[in-house]
């Protein structure tokens, strides 16, 4: 595999859906690139930091004090 490749792969790594020599190729190419481990962290940092989210809507009243505090947070700057 080549970086692009394990790019394109990254997410079906991610999600276990790589199998057989695809599978042994990506993690090859990840063990001799940095780069590559890297974009590969990302994804997983990302992945895991979405699904620790919470499921539900916030309410109106918390969007409405998130928002009035960016307003205020933008007026300071």
């Amino acid at each position: 595999m080549m970086c692009r490749d394990v790019v394109a792969a990254t997410t079906d790594a991610e999600e276990g859906a790589l199998k057989g020599w695809r599978r042994l190729s990506y993690r090859f190419h990840l063990g001799i690139c940095p780069f590559c481990r890297a974009h590969a962290a990302q994804v997983e940092t990302t992945v895991s930091t979405l699904r620790a989210l919470p499921k539900d809507a916030p309410s109106d009243d918390s969007r409405e004090r998130a928002i009035a505090a960016f307003r205020n947070r933008k007026r300071d700057v």
